[in-house]
């Protein structure tokens, strides 16, 4: 099943303002940067500033957002071989996070960050759900993030203030697989909804 996800166009203070929306609105969320990591995975949720990080792909970076009430599940599985034989690559599947992924800005470029969160996962055939108290705090603050955003010209891509504000003066442009994209929803570019994407009219979550 996809992840539940939102769409955004986001500059660093941007990406701020985010993380302070969400603990502004329920005090005990915990912020940590890269896929990969050295120590102990349960720092995630208890400190993650012992913990050394990397990022798994050039080109991207990606932040996860864990609650000190409502996560408690962090699984990550050790790599063997490879450039990142001895790190810990986070699941994130099956870890309690809000994952934020980031592309790099190309210059006078961005593209939409997409910010998701797993609620069930497959293993093999069986399908598991995530502990309610963890899947609908995600679904609550995806549903409530989306409303905080500007429509551009793609109703289901959102923007930042400082975005919008650099987009308005035509110092950024705005990007979606390789279609250029208008700041403010005046003009309609028609662009199919991909699955699992919370919307204003998504359902309230109920698990």
């Amino acid at each position: 099943m996809p992840a539940r996800q939102i769409w955004l166009f986001l500059l660093e203070r941007d990406v701020s303002a985010l993380i302070d929306d969400l603990q502004g609105r329920e005090p005990g969320l915990v912020t940590s940067w890269g896929r990969y990591l050295q120590g102990n995975p349960r720092d995630l949720l208890d400190d993650p500033s012992r913990l050394a990080r990397r990022e798994s792909l050039p080109g991207e970076r990606r932040l996860y957002l864990l609650h000190r009430k409502h996560s408690s599940e962090v699984v990550t599985h050790l790599q063997p071989l490879g450039p990142f034989a001895g790190w810990m690559q986070i699941d994130e599947e099956r870890t309690d996070a809000l994952v934020l992924k980031i592309p790099d800005a190309r210059e006078g470029e961005i593209q939409p960050a997409r910010l998701y969160a797993h609620t069930t996962y497959w293993r093999g055939a069986e399908k598991f759900r995530k502990r309610p108290m963890f899947s609908i705090w995600a679904s609550q603050m995806l549903k409530w993030l989306v409303g905080r955003y500007g429509k551009t010209s793609v109703p289901f891509l959102r923007i930042g203030t400082e975005a919008l504000v650099l987009a308005r003066r035509r110092e950024i442009r705005l990007t979606y697989l390789y279609r250029e994209i208008a700041a403010e929803p005046t003009e309609r570019t028609e662009v199919a909804l991909p699955e699992g994407t919370v919307t204003e009219d998504s359902p309230e979550p109920v698990e």
